[in-house]
């Protein structure tokens, strides 16, 4: 239900643009938060979410849309827009977003990033269905279907907790300073 109406609401906002792409703006322009929602549902209750969330929100208004649609991953380096960035042992995580088939092509649409972080180092995607968008961070690495390549992602993930495992204090500074930066542009 909650969905649908998301959907719906979607649709009726963005009028001058196919129903896929306005549900991609509505999804793009919630704000991204690493401490809000990780999952579509809580994104729709909370307002505000990571790229779990968002990229989770985005299958479940193409599934209501009958677009198929699949979760890709790869390696990316956390922004170093705070300075506690340098603390961390590594800035490798991994990304979640999502590829819309669309006109018979696999299509990159990652709505990560709100418009608010436009002026930032972040990028903000435009879409307009035709092509991909700009990737929400710059991949370090090869693109991971999911489903299609479950070891690759379990791998990467690995990496990263691994790392995470290895400095909580460092990685608990950074995300505290993180995620500060970023509600100062919601």
């Amino acid at each position: 239900m909650l969905v649908q109406a998301f959907v719906a609401d979607a649709v009726g906002r963005y009028t001058h643009v196919a129903p896929v792409v306005s549900s991609f703006y509505a999804v793009r322009d919630l704000p991204y938060a690493l401490d809000g929602a990780h999952d579509g549902v809580s994104l729709l209750r909370h307002g505000r979410g990571d790229c779990l969330a968002k990229s989770d929100l985005m299958m479940m208004a193409a599934g209501e849309l009958g677009v198929p649609c699949r979760f890709v991953r790869w390696r990316y380096l956390l922004p170093e827009v705070v300075p506690e960035a340098a603390a961390l042992p590594s800035r490798v995580d991994v990304h979640r977003t999502v590829q819309l088939k669309v006109g018979g092509s696999w299509l990159l649409a990652d709505p990560t990033h709100h418009r608010g972080l436009r002026q930032t180092a972040l990028t903000v995607s435009d879409w307009g269905g035709e092509h991909d968008t700009d990737p929400g961070y710059l991949p370090v690495g090869p693109l991971m279907i999911e489903r299609v390549e479950p070891e690759a992602v379990r791998d990467a993930l690995e990496e990263v907790r691994l790392w995470t495992a290895s400095c909580p204090g460092a990685l608990a500074a950074w995300r505290a300073a993180y995620s500060a930066w970023l509600r100062q542009y919601e």
